[in-house]
């Protein structure tokens, strides 16, 4: 039986449907035949988004969730330009929690957003508890203090092998001495990981699916630009994606689902320091064919 449905009363057989999705629908003299299942459909939506005569119906998602598109509802292109150009990562944040309503909103718009052959697994956890913040901070710090002699070594492997030269030898030098001078900072006090941020969040799927770390990104950078709308900014933590998915002890602490990775982290808040100017970039390398 097929997910889709079409209208016959009210289908004109424009062929739109079939047009977008040659996989569910066909067209033939003017009729159009359906056949979604598992192995056809991905639960995009497009054929009930794209259709001009509300003709097509899927039993495998919420109807009510179609609404309209309003024509005039795109921004403005420099100002949104100029809305990124305005992003910048934070590391200063005021003591204070993010707003219950804020904070639903801005995980609603990562439900929104792009996953590689729409498989929609990205999962979030949120932390907002400073003592289990703080536990996890620790726990990266002793996974690259323990890290630190393999980095020595492999330095020396490759020093032995005459690859200074190289992008891995720059950068495995970048890492040594980094859970030292973490160390160092926690000892003074300091949160060297999430800055005493508020409110982290963990990014993690399957692994075993399409485009996993892809998917990861875009609903992070997701979140992280509606947050901005509201006043709040972000910083990613790339460091986290590193040793929650090396270190056992992090690991059985972000109790994550079978299979599952950590491929982004990213820590939110109410900004202590006020960005002035926007700043330099490097232009992006662009081959034109």
């Amino acid at each position: 039986m097929t997910w889709v449905e079409i209208d016959e009363q009210l289908c004109d057989g424009c062929g739109i449907c079939a047009l977008r999705c040659d996989r569910v629908f066909t067209s033939s003299a003017g009729e159009i035949t359906t056949d979604a299942n598992e192995e056809t459909c991905i639960l995009c939506g497009h054929c009930v988004a794209l259709c001009p005569n509300d003709a097509i119906s899927h039993s495998r998602l919420d109807m009510n969730v179609f609404s309209a598109i309003e024509k005039g509802a795109n921004l403005k292109t420099q100002e949104f330009i100029q809305f990124l150009k305005e992003r910048r990562s934070h590391r200063h944040f005021l003591n204070r929690k993010i707003k219950e309503k804020q904070l639903d909103m801005i995980l609603e718009a990562g439900r929104w957003a792009p996953t590689g052959s729409n498989v929609q697994n990205v999962e979030i956890i949120v932390y907002q508890d400073p003592a289990k913040i703080r536990k996890i901070s620790d726990q990266v710090i002793d996974y690259f203090s323990w890290v630190n002699g393999k980095v020595q070594r492999k330095i020396e492997r490759l020093e032995a092998e005459g690859k200074h030269n190289t992008e891995d030898y720059r950068f495995t030098r970048r890492m040594l001495g980094i859970g030292e001078r973490m160390s160092q900072a926690k000892a003074a006090g300091r949160d060297p990981i999430f800055y005493n941020a508020p409110l982290l969040m963990i990014f993690h799927s399957i692994s075993a699916t399409s485009a996993p770390k892809d998917n990861a990104v875009l609903v992070a950078h997701t979140v992280a630009l509606t947050a901005r709308t509201l006043g709040i900014e972000s910083c990613y933590i790339g460091l986290v994606e590193v040793a929650a998915n090396y270190y056992m002890p992090l690991k059985a602490e972000l109790k994550l689902p079978p299979d599952h990775e950590v491929f982004n982290a990213m820590i939110l808040g109410y900004p202590e320091l006020e960005f002035l100017k926007t700043v330099d970039r490097k232009p992006i390398h662009i081959r034109w064919e």
